[in-house]
């Protein structure tokens, strides 16, 4: 490995120091380090400025060279090693860092937000597995890139592409519970997001480490206590006597609809008639962009009925959100469950023992869409509707306690002996 110092005649009387890194056959690079001497004063053999009176910057210029030097080293051994790719890009990027000097017309070339920030105004040119960014992943973009760039103010620093190491995923993910106070879940979703722009860093081949691509540099998780309401809890929701409140009776009507579909509150908000053909919903997804078929069961049917067949007029997911706690409530949702809820002046989940309408979400939708379909039918059928990719991401999504799968269990025992003509199973007496 050597590291040389070079200049070229110019015709003026000054010339650019440039320098040229190689390492056997494999690297042999060459950049300017922008500094610049008096061709009569450079020494070219022993590669410094000559110890001229007249060359007054010589000791800052040799000093300054020696360190370069070292430093280039050094950076070489411990990125080589650690798996970074070594090209021309990363030793102009060496001297930029080394001189504190970064082309400002593209900090995005040195900076991760920098780069970050850049990848997110340019998305919608963007295609990710062949279709357009959906809305729902650029803002995981965004709240991903804020969180780095308040981590940064916190550690006074600003990160360079190599920065991205294990001990940053480590430091980051401290930074993010410790005083950032996120779930692991969320930290899960910001590391693979870092990874995921990490990847695109290095197909534009620029220097970035490979420690993104180690299985300790993975998302985190954790078991959720997310709830859903049961059948009878939606039959009591169902039956209420909203008569007199007409903006609990359209709310109301919005949940029934939800609650019986399955489908995000993206979608179930934008149903029209058009969406709506006989018996079936039809509609594609606004998330993933799949086309959903729904069959219209008697709640739906009722609530289309009762309006003279036309659809609860749609609100913000705000003021849904706020409302369905309002139908809990008065729907005597009132026992104890643990969960997590946001607290509204931290504005973060918390943990804890709560009344269960206020854990009501638009999201416990889908979950008990799912999770009462569950046993009754196909996990296939339920999966095509909810969207879910494999059965493993579907049986963690529904919410079915051991008790209650082992009630399924024992009704479908029950229905076979019957169709059998077996007697029913004896009671073991202790």
């Amino acid at each position: 490995m050597k590291v040389r110092f070079y200049i070229t005649k110019q015709k003026n009387p000054y010339s650019t120091i440039h320098l040229r890194f190689w390492h056997g056959r494999k690297y042999d690079f060459k950049t300017s380090t922008e500094l610049v001497v008096k061709y009569e004063d450079w020494n070219n053999e022993k590669e410094v400025v000559r110890n001229k009176v007249t060359a007054k910057d010589k000791d800052f210029i040799n000093n300054t060279l020696a360190n370069l030097r070292q430093y280039i080293i050094e950076n070489f051994n411990t990125e080589y090693n650690s798996g970074l790719p070594i090209s021309k890009m990363w030793l102009k990027n060496k001297v930029s860092v080394f001189f504190n000097r970064v082309d400002e017309s593209k900090p995005e070339q040195t900076y991760y937000t920098d780069w970050v920030t850049k990848f997110i105004e340019t998305a919608s040119k963007r295609l990710y597995k062949g279709k357009p960014i959906s809305q729902s992943t650029l803002k995981k973009y965004v709240t991903t890139r804020n969180y780095l760039v308040m981590y940064e103010e916190y550690k006074k620093t600003k990160l360079l592409h190599q920065d991205i190491t294990m001990n940053f995923y480590y430091d980051f993910v401290d930074y993010c519970k410790t005083i950032q106070k996120v779930n692991l879940n969320t930290i899960g979703t910001y590391i693979g997001k870092i990874k995921f722009f990490c990847g695109q860093i290095a197909l534009e081949g620029l220097p970035i480490s490979n420690h993104y691509k180690n299985s300790e540099f993975m998302g985190l998780s954790e078991q959720t206590e997310d709830i859903y309401l049961t059948i009878k809890e939606i039959e009591t929701i169902y039956n209420l006597d909203l008569s007199t409140n007409p903006r609990l009776d359209n709310v109301r009507d919005l949940f029934i609809i939800g609650l019986n579909t399955g489908l995000r509150v993206s979608d179930f908000m934008r149903l029209d008639l058009t969406h709506i053909k006989d018996d079936t919903i039809r509609i594609k997804a606004q998330k993933t962009g799949k086309i959903a078929e729904i069959p219209i069961n008697n709640h739906i049917e009722q609530t289309l009925a009762k309006r003279n067949g036309n659809l609860p007029k749609a609100i913000s997911e705000q003021k849904f959100n706020e409302y369905i706690k309002e139908l809990g409530k008065l729907a005597g949702l009132t026992q104890q469950v643990q969960g997590a809820k946001i607290n509204k002046e931290t504005k973060r989940k918390e943990k804890g023992t709560y009344p269960k309408y206020e854990l009501i979400t638009s999201h416990i939708c889908r979950r008990s869409f799912a999770t009462n379909l569950y046993g009754q039918i196909p996990t296939p059928v339920i999966m095509s509707i909810t969207g879910h990719a494999t059965e493993t991401q579907f049986l963690t999504y529904i919410k079915k306690t051991n008790a209650e799968n082992a009630e399924v269990l024992r009704n479908f025992y029950k229905k076979s002996m019957k169709e059998k003509g077996l007697k029913p199973m004896l009671k073991i007496i202790k």
